[in-house]
């Protein structure tokens, strides 16, 4: 296995470049994520966060949730306090397509601002976050049979927004 971090030059764009070789006799299957702990400006996780995806979400928050899912959105009621968390796990997605694979973190009162985005689709998806960082949590599945070798990558596109 072998993993390489990129800063792209001229660019805020960081990139994780994945490749692993199956040199034993068995078929690896298996799943990979990213926790991707976000902290943004030092702002507490709520409202001035918005979390977007390229899918609308076909599933309903958890029970006492501090979330909402309007079409692709996910929306925080209000900040999180010490000791809450939010856990949850946002359907819609295709499995298939990577595009999929396309998650946007926005500070509306900062205006930082994070793309994430990968070559590979999303198999399964995460969300988890408490008052102090946001971490989605992509999925990607892996099959590489013996011999073989699976690459993947995941880019971090950073960028600013207006502010609200």
């Amino acid at each position: 296995y072998t993993k390489t971090v990129r800063l792209l030059k001229g660019k805020p764009e960081l990139v994780l470049e994945h490749n692993l070789k199956n040199t034993g006799q068995k078929s690896i299957n298996t799943s990979v994520f990213n926790h991707n702990f976000f902290v943004i400006d030092k702002q507490t996780t709520g409202p001035d966060f918005l979390v977007s995806m390229p899918f609308k979400i076909s599933s309903e928050p958890a029970k006492k949730s501090l979330m909402n899912f309007v079409g692709n959105k996910m929306i925080y009621s209000r900040d999180l306090k010490k000791g809450e968390s939010t856990m949850e796990y946002p359907k819609g997605f295709t499995g298939t397509n990577v595009e999929d694979y396309d998650f946007k973190i926005e500070n509306q009162k900062t205006g930082a601002a994070v793309r994430i985005t990968s070559d590979r689709p999303l198999s399964h998806f995460m969300y988890w976050s408490v008052p102090t960082t946001l971490s989605p949590e992509p999925f990607i599945k892996i099959d590489a049979l013996p011999g073989n070798e699976f690459t993947w990558s995941i880019t971090y596109d950073f960028y600013t927004i207006d502010k609200k």
